[in-house]
């Protein structure tokens, strides 16, 4: 999976890219400084910033098992440093399914 860490995203930025077939999500603050936590579909309290991924993160289904360990998923994934890049793949998938 590839992913984009990214500013806070508004409401408009989350339906545009989700329109294109990515998936957003919160990043959770920790209360150790400016260490990212976890990662949550929405975050109110303590949001640090926006990660755009190209597959869908599977999370718990209810609290307190709602998200999943930031560092733990970095480690697994791959980061890339523009939109375009997660978009790549999204387009080969459409020309795959024609």
């Amino acid at each position: 999976m590839k992913y984009l860490v990214t500013h806070i995203l508004s409401n408009e930025e989350r339906k545009e890219y989700e329109s294109k077939g990515l998936y957003c999500y919160d990043l959770r603050d920790s209360d150790f400084g400016n260490d990212i936590a976890s990662i949550e579909k929405s975050v109110c309290v303590n949001r640090i910033g926006s990660m755009i991924t190209n597959k869908e993160i599977k999370l718990g289904d209810k609290y307190p098992n709602d998200f999943v360990d930031y560092n733990t998923f970095v480690s697994k994934n791959k980061a890339v440093d523009k939109i375009e890049d997660l978009l790549k793949n999204n387009r080969n998938k459409d020309k795959e399914a024609r």
